[in-house]
C-alpha cells in the first residue's frame, strides 16, 4: 500500500510539475519565428539538431512573412483567436515560443498572451540589461528571454574610400558630403537605409534624431527635425535613391552587396553574406559605427499562454539561448547574442561598442500605434522636405495623444 501511494504521488509530480511551474507536461511543440534569411538558413538548422536530440519532444518550425508587421500581425491574431477558444492548450493551433521583436513584448505580455518566465532560469542576470530590460515583468521574472541583440551599422566601399583616401565618416555631415560627391563620381547611389513603410523606417529616422540631439517623444524639437531633414534633403538632392522609399533590409542588402551603394545602413546580420561567394563586394567593404546612436533591436523568445507542452517550450528556449547555440548563430548568421560573457571574448570590439550605446526606442503598450503614427509622418517627411516642420510639429501631436492612451 505504501509502495502504491508513493508511485501515486511520482505520477502526480510527473503530471503537474514542481511548485511554481506552469501546468502543461513534455511534447510537441510549434516555434514561430519570421523568414529565415540568415545565411545557410541557421534557425532551421537548429530546430532539425533540436529534433535529432529530441524525438520525443519535437519541435515544427512555422516561418511568418519576411515583414516585421505582418508577423506581428499574423502572431496577435493567432493569439486573440486561442485566448478565446474553450480549450486553447489541446486544439494543435497554439504557437507555443513566439520569437517577438523586443517592442512587441509589453503589448502581448499586457494582452495576456504570456506565460510568465523565471530570470534565474533562464541567466537573466548573464544577459545585458537593457535586452533583458525589454522583456522584465519584475525582479524575479520575465515574459520572454532575449536571444539575439541588434545594432545598426554602416556598410561602405573601402575600395572607393581608400581610393579618394577619404576615411569613413563619423559623422552625418561627413556622410553627406561623401554620399553625394563620391557616389555620382563612381556610379554609385550615395547611401541606402530601410525606409519602406514598416518599422525599419522609424528606426532610421530615429537614429537620425538620436544623431542630431533630438527626443523621439518630442518630434517638434530642432534636434529631431534636424534629423528627419538631413534625410529628407538627401532623397531630394538624390545621394539617397528614391527607390529606398520602398528599401527593407534584404533590398538594401542586395543593392549594396551587387555593388551599386557606396554606404549601407543594417544589421550584423548582412556581414557573412557580403563576404560570401555570391557577393560583387566580397573584398572591398568595410563596416564602423553609425554617425550616431543605432537603435537597439532585438528578438526575445516567449511562451504562450495557450501552450500545453510548457515544459518543452522552456527547454527549447534554453537551447537556443545557450552559450554554445549564440555563438554558433553569431559566427554563421553574424546575429548579436544577448549573453555579456560573449562581448568578451568572441564579439568584434566594433559591434560591442554599438550595442552598448545603442538605444531603446520608447517603451510603450501602445508601440503599435506610436510606431504606426511616426513611420507615417516620417515617410511623408522623406517625400516632402519642405514640411518638415509641419509635419513632426503634427507628429508631436500624435505621439501626446498616444502616449495618454486617447
Amino acid at each position: 500500500m505504501i509502495r502504491l501511494l508513493a508511485t501515486l504521488v511520482l505520477l502526480l509530480t510527473a503530471c503537474t510539475g514542481a511548485p511554481g511551474e506552469p501546468p502543461g507536461t513534455t511534447g510537441a511543440i510549434t516555434f514561430v519565428d519570421g523568414l529565415d534569411t540568415s545565411a545557410g538558413r541557421q534557425v532551421a538548422r537548429l530546430v532539425a539538431r533540436w529534433n535529432d536530440a529530441h524525438p520525443l519532444e519535437p519541435v515544427t518550425f512555422k516561418e511568418m512573412a519576411q515583414s516585421t508587421d505582418v508577423h506581428r500581425a499574423q502572431l496577435m491574431a493567432r493569439s486573440q483567436d486561442l485566448a478565446g477558444a474553450d480549450d486553447p492548450r489541446h486544439d494543435g493551433q497554439c504557437y507555443d515560443v513566439m520569437n517577438l521583436d523586443s517592442v512587441w513584448t509589453a503589448a502581448f505580455a499586457g494582452s495576456g498572451y504570456l506565460e510568465p518566465l523565471p530570470a534565474d532560469a533562464f541567466g537573466a542576470d548573464r544577459m545585458l540589461p537593457q535586452a533583458v530590460e525589454s522583456a522584465r515583468r519584475d525582479e524575479r521574472s520575465l515574459w520572454a528571454v532575449p536571444w539575439r541583440v541588434d545594432a545598426g551599422l554602416l556598410y561602405y566601399r573601402k575600395d572607393v574610400l581608400e581610393q579618394e583616401d577619404e576615411a569613413p565618416p563619423r559623422t552625418w555631415a561627413e556622410l553627406e558630403r561623401l554620399a553625394s560627391e563620391l557616389g555620382p563620381a563612381h556610379g554609385l547611389a550615395g547611401y541606402v537605409g530601410q525606409f519602406a513603410e514598416y518599422e525599419g523606417v522609424t528606426v532610421n529616422a530615429l537614429e537620425a534624431v538620436w544623431a542630431h540631439g533630438g527626443d523621439p517623444l518630442r518630434p517638434d524639437g530642432p534636434g529631431a527635425k534636424q534629423g528627419v531633414d538631413v534625410l529628407a534633403r538627401g532623397f531630394a538632392e538624390g545621394w539617397i535613391p528614391r527607390e529606398a522609399l520602398d528599401f527593407r533590409e534584404e533590398e538594401s542588402r542586395v543593392a549594396f552587396q551587387s555593388g551599386k551603394a557606396l554606404f549601407m545602413r543594417n544589421w550584423p546580420y548582412v556581414q557573412p553574406r557580403l563576404a560570401g561567394p555570391d557577393s560583387d563586394v566580397a573584398d572591398r567593404w568595410g563596416v564602423t559605427r553609425l554617425p550616431g546612436p543605432s537603435a537597439l533591436g532585438g528578438w526575445n523568445l516567449a511562451v504562450s499562454r495557450c501552450s500545453a507542452n510548457q515544459e518543452t517550450a522552456r527547454a527549447f528556449i534554453r537551447f537556443l539561448t545557450g552559450a554554445d547555440t549564440q555563438r554558433a548563430l553569431f559566427d554563421a548568421a553574424g546575429w548579436a547574442p544577448s549573453l555579456e560573457a560573449l562581448y568578451r571574448d568572441e564579439v568584434p570590439a566594433l559591434l560591442a561598442e554599438a550595442v552598448r550605446a545603442a538605444k531603446s526606442r520608447p517603451t510603450s503598450a501602445h508601440y503599435d500605434e506610436l510606431t504606426s503614427v511616426m513611420r507615417q509622418r516620417f515617410r511623408l517627411a522623406l517625400q516632402n522636405p519642405n514640411a518638415v516642420d509641419s509635419l513632426l510639429d503634427g507628429l508631436a501631436d500624435e505621439v501626446r495623444r498616444v502616449e495618454e492612451g486617447r
